[in-house]
């Protein structure tokens, strides 16, 4: 499993790892976005079995680990697709054509513009 990957939709945090070259998202930070107001109901009740694992994460800003649900991109849609809130689609957008592009091209989220500028700055004898 790789680091942790932290990411900003509106405001709120969207947690990702990579486990077998696939990306992963804190089911709980998805469930919240998409307005569910209990996340782990939803997870269990929205999500396949074989679309979540668990792994201990450390929180933001705490030395602490707790076991946390872990759903694949399958997984995800589900949980988008069973959303009745409006903020799923755009939320859906987000993810299908911001974060998982930049995580398959990057290995993280960037935009081109910010690899371009990490490429420079690692290496600024070639320019």
């Amino acid at each position: 499993m790789n680091d942790l990957m932290n990411f900003d939709f509106k405001g709120n945090q969207v947690r990702t790892v990579k486990i077998n070259d696939e990306p992963y998202f804190v089911g709980k930070d998805v469930a919240e976005i998409l307005g569910y107001k209990n996340p782990q109901k939803a997870l269990r009740d929205h999500v396949d079995d074989e679309d979540k694992t668990s792994a201990l994460i450390q929180g933001s800003g705490s030395n602490y680990k707790s076991k946390t649900i872990l759903i694949n991109e399958s997984g995800l849609y589900s949980l988008i697709l069973s959303s009745k809130q409006p903020q799923a689609k755009e939320f859906k957008r987000w993810v299908t054509h911001e974060v998982l592009p930049s995580i398959r091209k990057h290995g993280a989220y960037m935009t081109d513009q910010k690899a371009e500028q990490i490429f420079f700055k690692l290496f600024p004898k070639i320019y």
